[in-house]
């Protein structure tokens, strides 16, 4: 009778545990707006670890295409940045004041200097559809 009480307190916790346990994934998703639509668009998913060197994962809009995006990724904060790549090189181009290509970050990011991931990320706990990215 013992086994099978702590068997059913031992379930109990289990449910309870994973009850307030988050998502094992949120959808990340958007649009890039501003984009003419003549060229390829850029939309990379970033983390701390390799910010602005190796996005996490991107994906590519072929000229014409929505630049509707989505990301599943683990609960946790997270940056977006998109370009449009003008001269089709694969790559935003960089000037003396900053970007030569139109781009952006999902948070508007301003400063006369290089983002830090800080800067730009948000932690995402739930599912985020409004994660839009503005290019400028």
């Amino acid at each position: 009778m013992r086994r099978v009480r702590a068997a059913v307190l031992l379930a109990a916790l289990a449910a309870v545990t994973l009850a307030h346990a988050g998502p094992a994934s949120v959808a990340l998703s958007g649009r890039v707006r501003g984009a003419s639509g003549a060229h390829p668009v850029y939309v990379a998913l970033w983390q701390r670890e390799g910010f602005l060197e190796r996005p996490a994962r991107q994906t590519r809009f072929t000229p014409g295409a929505a630049p509707d995006f989505r990301f599943d990724v683990p609960p946790g904060a997270w940056a977006l940045s998109a370009f449009e790549d003008k001269n089709d090189n694969g790559v935003l181009d960089m000037g003396l004041f900053g970007p030569k290509e139109p781009s952006g970050f999902w948070r508007p990011f301003t400063a006369w200097r290089r983002p830090k991931f800080d800067d730009v990320a948000a932690t995402v706990t739930h599912d985020s559809a409004g994660a839009d990215i503005t290019l400028k």
